[in-house]
Order: C-alpha cells, then structure tokens, then sequence
C-alpha cells in the first residue's frame, strides 16, 4: 500500500498578543484537523492514526500556493520553499481534533495583515486553512458513503487557501482587542503566575482570564515582607517577587465598599507592572547599557505607556544610527568616515552590472569599473591576488563573506535571474501551464493520469440503494530529475584590463543558454515524437487519432481542431470537447500559418469561407526554434484543461543557481589566477497525456 495525499480543512482559532506588539498577529492558534467525517464526504479522519502521527504536526509547514496548484487537486504540484509562508508548533489532542500554535515568518507580513484585518472587520472566513497529509488509507463505508480513511501518516504539511474544503473557517480574534498598557500588564501578570505557581498557570484559561482575577491569584500565593523605605525603584533580580507582594493589597481594592486607602495599592501594582515591561523592552531593544540606564532612570516609578516608551527606544536607536553613520573613530587621534556597509557595497557592485536595486539604494553610485570594485573591496590596488594578512582582516571584519570573489558572485546570479525571467521562453509556458512540480530529491517520480467516470446511473430509492461506481482505470508515467550546469571564470587578467564588458556579456549570454537548453529539453518530448509512457506507444501515433500528413492549410487546420474534440475520455468513452489554443511551426511555415488565421475570404459562401480566421490568438502562434522540419506543424489544447506536458524542479527552484566554486584560502582572492562560479539548474519533463496535441509529419 503506498502513501497518498489527503486533505481536511482546518480552523485558525485565536491570535494571541498585543495589537501595539511588533509581533502580534504573528502567532495564531490553529485547529489543524477536526476527527470525523470530513465536509465534503470524501475523507473520514479517525482519531487514532492522527494521535499516532502528532509528532509530525510539530514542525510542519505551512504553505501559501498558487490558485493553479489548488485547481486541479487530482494532480501531484509540487511546494516551493518560496511559498513557505510559516509553521507549527505545540499540537496537542483535545479529543475532537488536533489544534498547534501556528508561526507566521516576518517574511508573510501580507498574511499577517490580511489575517489581522478580516477579523478586526468582521470577515473572520475571508482565509482558510487546509490539511495536507501523506498518508497510507483503506476505502471504508461511513454515514453511508465509500469514503478514504488514513491508517498510517508519513508526512504533514499545512496550506493556506481562500476557499477551504469542508468549510474551514478563521472563527475569532481572541485575547487581541485590551489596550496596548492594559495587555501588556495582563501577560507580565501570567507570566508572574507562572514562575511562583505554575500548577495554578496551567488552569488558567489564558484568553478568558482577567487583571483583576489574576491579581487575585498572585495575592493568594504569599507576601514577602515590605522593603522599610517602601521604595518602589526598580530591583531586576527581585521585581516578580514585589508584584506578588503588592496584589496582597490591591486585592481589597477588588471588593466593593474597600478601603479608600486600598485605591494606592492598585497604583502600586500597576507601577510595579510597568517596571516589569520597561525591564523587559530595555532588554529587548539591544540599546548600550548606558543607553538603558538613562531610559530606565527616565521611566522608572511611573505607570508609562507602552507607546510613550517604544517611541523613547526608538529615538535614541535613530541617535546612534545617526552618530555611526557621520563617522567613527578608526585610529588614535584622529576621526575619519567610516566605510560604507557590505550593503552598500554590494548595491553598488550591482548597479555596475546593471541589476536593478531597491529604493533605498537607487543613490548608491555605482562602482565605475570591474577593477575599482575589485580594490575598493579587497585593498589590493595592484591586482597582486593575494591581500596581505592586516588588509584582509579589516575587511573581513568590515564584511564576512563580502569578499571580491561572494560580493561579484551575489551581482552575477542576481543579474542572471533578473534577465532569465524577463527572457522568453519559447513556448515552454504554453506547453507545461500550471503542471509544475516540486521534487525533493532525484529519486523517480510517479504522474498518474485518472479515468472517467461515465454517465450517473437512475436510481429509484423506493426500491434500490444507490450503488457503487466502477472503480477508475489510470496510467502511469515515471521520471527522474536531469541535472544542467557548467562553470564561469572571471580571470586576474579580466580585472587587470579592466574588462567589465567581457563579464557583462558573458553574464548577459547565461540566461539566454538556461532557457534555451530547458525549452529544447520540453520541445524534444514533441518534435522527436518521444514514447507516451501510459502505453508505450509514441505521442503522436494513429492509435491516438493524433497524427497527421498534410501540409498546413485552411482544411488540414480545421481536421486537426475536430481531431483534438474528437478525443474521448478514458473509461467513459465520452468526447472530452479540447480546444487547441496553440499552434506551434518553424520559421518556414510562418507566411502560411498568419495568412490562415488573418485571411477572410471575399465570398460569404460558407464552402468558400475560413473558419479558422482568428481562431488563435497572437502570443498562441509559435515560431518554435526547435522544429528544423520545414513542413511539419502540432498544435496544442490549453494545458489548464488537459495536461501536455509536467516540469520538475529540484525544490521548486525554477530559476538557474549560481555558487562560488572554489573556496579560496585566507587572503587568497584567486586560484590558478581565476574565480569560478558554478551555474546548475536541475529538473525534468514528461508527457501526462497525449489528447492535447496533435502533429502533422508531412513528408
């Protein structure tokens, strides 16, 4: 029995923190799984597998994909680490379900915001949650329906979508709407509870809890003996210790007809409180000890907001920034400008080459030329390749791995991903569409193409059940991931002469040759006529009512449109109606294949007429490089609907990478006189199905 992909709806449940927390609205409380039959009637998830497998909630990942990977969920889209948009933790049985604590990176502030404003507005069911398992199932009859049910999970991972299976919902904002103070306190207060009681700490309900009853618990717990002076200065070794002795008297504050007097013992707390917070956003903010103390003197004995404070933190930050940035004393007796940071010098290695910058660096100005850059961040004014031991060590210390050989190859492979996306692709997009994998490993790769079922049966339900639908038929194609690479040198020589426009275009041929070799890879699947592997018989073959031999006309046009419609699904036997939305030629049959679909006949006659006129849209009529046949032509239906063609890419990384390939040794910025970099690009294609396409090999 192998592992599948099942998945189940899951809830967000609570978020927790202040709305004035950096942080807040990055941590959710989440049902990932609710035990049952799921909504949709196809899964049952029982409790037992699910407890087995909790380990693996720990951890898992939680996904933000594409519409496209969601539309069609027969198909096996791989996940990119890109689309990694957080993860769980802490899951835990309640007996109905599993719920965990949900992390959102600081990566997906989109979700955070968007999570945050739809609830705050009312909207709590605008995100959804789904559960996604690999899990080994038996199909068993529940509520009396044949559903799936998982008996062993190997793996967990959870994705975002807007419209959830099983109509998984965001159900509330809990413990998120107190005053940025009054929160605050509220958590110093659990967190008092929970260094002196913890046994008491786990009973709470955290969201539920109020001040006032959490004071009274501290209060509960004892009171130490007061100080004489009745001083409340901050003291950081004991101050949890006086919170607890101060609630003992704020407790009568708490009940009605108290102690007028009892009124100061709530300021009390309340001070004492705030100077838990000011302890710990000081200790937070990573300020000069110095620095803290002038807030803390500032600050201390008052019941200070907690704007009012982060405000101070942040001005004296902007004071120190400010002071770096003028300059700093580098020798004794004398004060000099700072170098600018590894940033800037890597913003300024990139404009050189021509790759676009963010906002905050367009005022960097670039360096002039491959040797400036190569002196100005190795100290090697001769071009010697090797810095001596003091020179190399300032700049180490200045920027770690921003050496000569990183700085240049951080510029190289974000200009050739910069050029790789905007390069065309031949064609390859009308071909693959949405069918793009992720493969984790090199390992082979399984693609099963389903059945279809045939008409539903009558069902009379006075005197019949309903019965079981035949099982589908499927095939299966299998694939391993190719991998694609080489080495480019940039030699002393290079940076001697001073020839940035040899660099310049050998960065700018890169992309170009990756793009090329993946389209070739994808169009040889198709020119060459490659084995459907489904059957074993070759893609375009008269068994598939997918070949022709006619040059390309007005009717030969038409036969291949009504050839594609003709095709039936499997099983079934019923047409599936495909659209060809793509027809792909050399250059050679240009003239023809524009003329068929601009030409409108004088004649309104429909024996005389083109019903092919316009039928393709422009970006659908494809001068494919890759057809050296100056007759043959294909044509393609729209991969969204039927798949033509599945691309693999080693962990989703579609574009071409690039790594510094020699390690060079302290001080040594060449090797054999040359810095080489090694580009690699790994993935695979395959045909899934051969009812989108049809060729004519005409002779």
């Amino acid at each position: 029995m192998d592992f599948e992909e099942l998945k189940a709806a899951s809830k967000l449940l609570a978020a927790s923190g202040s709305p004035e927390d950096a942080d807040y609205g990055y941590k959710w409380r989440v049902q990932v799984v609710e035990y049952g039959l799921g909504r949709d009637g196809r899964i049952n998830w029982p409790r037992e597998p699910l407890v087995a497998a909790l380990g693996l909630y720990d951890g898992a990942k939680v996904f933000a994909l594409n519409e496209s990977q969601h539309a069609s969920p027969q198909k096996p889209f791989g996940k990119s680490v890109k689309e990694i948009v957080g993860w769980l933790k802490n899951p835990v049985d309640t007996g109905t379900g599993i719920e965990a604590d949900f992390f959102i990176l600081k990566s997906a502030k989109w979700l955070r915001d968007g999570l945050v404003d739809s609830h705050d507005r009312g909207m709590p069911t605008l995100f959804g949650l789904s559960h996604d398992v690999s899990a080994k199932s038996v199909i068993k009859t529940v509520a009396g329906k044949r559903v799936k049910e998982p008996t062993e999970i190997s793996a967990v991972e959870v994705d975002v979508v807007y419209d959830p299976t099983n109509n998984g919902k965001f159900l509330r904002l809990a413990a998120a709407k107190a005053a940025g103070k009054e929160q605050a306190m509220k958590e110093k207060l659990l967190a008092a509870l929970q260094t002196s009681r913890p046994d008491l700490y786990e009973k709470v309900d955290q969201e539920t809890v109020t001040e006032d009853e959490l004071v009274a618990l501290l209060a509960a717990n004892r009171e130490p003996e007061k100080k004489p002076d009745g001083n409340l200065e901050v003291d950081d070794a004991g101050i949890d210790q006086r919170v607890q002795a101060a609630v003992a008297k704020a407790v009568a504050a708490l009940k009605p007809n108290a102690d007028p007097q009892a009124g100061e013992a709530l300021k009390e707390t309340r001070i004492l409180a705030a100077s838990i917070v000011l302890r710990d956003e000081l200790a937070a903010s990573k300020l000069p000890e110095i620095v803290q103390a002038k807030l803390k003197k500032r600050f201390n004995n008052q019941t200070v907001e907690l704007d009012t404070l982060r405000a101070a933190i942040k001005e004296e930050k902007e004071t120190i920034d400010a002071l770096l940035e003028s300059g700093n004393v580098n020798h004794s007796g004398q004060i000099r400008a700072g170098r600018d940071s590894s940033e800037k010098i890597q913003a300024a290695c990139d404009r050189m080459m021509g790759v676009r910058v963010g906002d905050n660096f367009k005022d960097i100005v670039p360096f002039k030329s491959l040797r400036a850059a190569y002196v100005e961040l190795t100290g090697d004014t001769d071009v010697r390749g090797y810095v001596d031991r003091a020179t190399f060590q300032r700049m180490q210390a200045a920027y770690g791995s921003g050496s000569f050989d990183y700085v240049m190859g951080n510029t190289l492979y974000r200009r050739m991903v910069q050029d790789y996306k905007e390069i065309s692709d031949y064609g390859v997009g009308r071909l693959v569409g949405p069918n793009i994998r992720n493969a984790r490993d090199f390992r082979t790769m399984e693609s099963v193409r389903i059945g279809y079922y045939g008409d539903l049966p009558d069902v009379d339900t006075e005197t019949e059940d309903y019965s079981d639908l035949a099982e589908l038929s499927d095939e299966e194609i299998s694939y391993a991931l190719n991998q694609k690479g080489g080495l480019v040198t940039i030699t002393r020589v290079m940076i001697i002469n001073d020839d940035l426009r040899a660099v310049q275009k050998i960065i700018s041929r890169l992309p170009r040759a990756a793009r090329k070799t993946l389209a070739k890879r994808c169009w040889a699947k198709f020119t060459g006529n490659a084995t459907y592997k489904g059957d074993s018989t070759a893609v375009f073959h008269a068994d598939h009512s997918n070949l022709g031999a006619t040059a390309y006309s007005i009717t030969t046009a038409l036969a291949a449109k009504t050839a594609m419609a003709q095709q039936t699904e499997p099983e079934s036997g019923e047409r599936l109606m495909l659209r060809p939305v793509t027809v792909a030629f050399p250059s050679e049959l240009f003239g023809i294949v524009s003329n068929v679909n601009n030409y409108q006949p004088a004649s309104d006659d429909a024996a005389d007429g083109n019903p092919m006129k316009g039928f393709f849209q422009p970006e659908g009529l494809i001068e494919c490089p890759f057809m050296t046949d100056a007759n043959d032509w294909m044509m393609f239906a729209d991969p969204a609907e039927v798949e033509i063609l599945e691309l693999a890419f080693l962990n989703g990384q579609q574009e071409p990478e690039m790594f510094v390939a020699d390690q060079p040794t302290q001080g040594q910025m060449f090797v054999a006189d040359k810095v080489q970099y090694k580009i690699r690009h790994e993935y695979e294609c395959e045909i899934p199905d051969y009812r989108g396409a049809y060729k004519a090999v005409v002779a």
